[in-house]
């Protein structure tokens, strides 16, 4: 029998970036700060349900007409804050940032390693 030499025939490892290894993985020297009111909102929200989120119904409004009851819930008058207790809502219950929900953060000014944080927050609560 002939001894074949394997050694040669290994292919060299290729080196494989932090970025393809762990894609939503923050990095170290990124610093992703909110301001105290984005904080507030973010804690609040994760106690909103997601039909918060919807305008009232007939029955609501009409509740609300004969009994003097306050409606659910009213949108923030910031639209900025808006966006992101809608973020934080839909992201606390389904588990997940929709890209819907992510392209209307980065339209109000939300850098991405904060949207990835807001996702990262909503999840854990």
């Amino acid at each position: 029998m002939a001894y074949q030499n394997m050694a040669r025939n290994v292919p060299e490892p290729v080196e494989s970036s932090a970025v393809e290894v762990e894609p939503f993985r923050l990095r170290e020297t990124v610093r992703v700060e909110f301001t105290p009111l984005e904080d507030q909102v973010m804690a609040l929200a994760r106690s909103d349900s997601l039909a918060s989120l919807e305008a009232p119904g007939r029955i609501e409004r009409l509740f609300s007409v004969v009994f003097g009851l306050e409606p659910g819930s009213r949108p923030l008058a910031d639209p900025r804050l808006e966006a992101l207790r809608r973020a934080v809502v839909v992201a606390h219950h389904r588990h997940h940032l929709p890209d819907a929900q992510a392209a209307e953060l980065r339209e109000m000014g939300f850098t991405l390693p904060q949207i990835r944080m807001i996702e990262l927050r909503a999840i854990a609560a």
